[in-house]
């Protein structure tokens, strides 16, 4: 006894809706010509006509009506067969901060790559400053924060090191100017402190600029000539450059950030997004 392919009766089901077997093609992803040999060969099977022209369209005989239905129940059930063995799909909301500078920098191409993996997840992302997003894990506005690493966080998950430079305009003087003008992040950014003392090593007088936790304003003021900022190398955008005289100078750290989860209870969505920003945001090997 002959079997019912389900491809052949997906592809029935297909010139059923359209009434072509070109459109019916389209839809099932195969040529015309594969088309007509599976509908040949289905009508072989059950041994009478399924289609008949009426005018420019394929439409069921009476034996095709009769097939119809069970074609319909068969395919759902091959589908639901198949599904009962893959893994469930991850579905859920996830609350996430970033700080502002990072999230510029790599959460369009992280939040992208998630996406196209877990469809299903919601991912909601409220950029700060380290000490606002710290603020909102603890008040539990946030599933989890990516921010700056700080010496005895025991809780931090370590995603990335990155040498600190200072920053300038393409063309501007800013870093000559006494005091210095800081286009600096905001108050208990460790950059900022990294930057501060560093000048204070060398007796370097400075005065703010600007202060703010927008990785664009600090972009824009610095291009502008307003001032000079510290900041990775990855930061540097059309317009600004490394001040290689005053990295000599003055010589910064090591910037870490890494993510604090609210809560150390299970949570397999968020488990998941930070094996995926690990990945995403490791570290290339540091210069020396």
């Amino acid at each position: 006894m002959f079997s019912l392919d389900p491809d052949f009766l997906r592809t029935f089901l297909a010139i059923s809706e359209t009434g072509s077997f070109g459109a019916a093609g389209e839809k099932v992803n195969k040529t015309q010509s594969t088309v007509s040999a599976q509908m040949k060969r289905l009508e072989e099977i059950v041994g009478v006509p399924l289609f008949e022209r009426e005018g420019r369209r394929n439409v069921l005989t009476p034996d095709g009506l009769k097939l119809l239905e069970y074609a319909a129940s068969m395919v759902r059930l091959n589908d639901e067969a198949l599904r009962a063995f893959q893994p469930a799909e991850m579905s859920g909301n996830l609350r996430l901060g970033a700080i502002d500078e990072y999230a510029q920098a790599f959460m369009p191409g992280t939040l992208r790559t998630f996406g196209a993996a877990h469809a299903a997840v919601q991912v909601e992302v409220v950029t700060g400053s380290t000490a606002q997003l710290r603020d909102l894990l603890a008040e539990g506005e946030l599933d989890a924060a990516i921010i700056s690493c700080r010496a005895g966080d025991s809780e931090m998950e370590m995603l990335r090191a990155d040498r600190l430079h200072w920053i300038g305009g393409e063309g501007t003087s800013a870093h000559f100017e006494d005091p210095l003008p800081f286009c600096a992040w905001s108050a208990g950014c460790s950059w900022r402190e990294m930057a501060s003392a560093a000048l204070a090593r060398d007796g370097r007088d400075w005065r703010l600029a600007v202060a703010t936790s927008n990785a664009a304003l600090i972009g824009l003021t610095v291009r502008d000539g307003l001032g000079v900022a510290v900041a990775p190398s990855w930061f540097v955008s059309p317009g600004l450059r490394i001040l290689e005289e005053m990295d000599a100078r003055y010589p910064l750290g090591i910037a870490e950030i890494g993510i604090k989860r609210s809560t150390p209870a299970a949570n397999p969505v968020l488990d998941a997004f930070v094996a995926h920003v690990k990945s995403e945001l490791s570290s290339p090997a540091l210069a020396a």
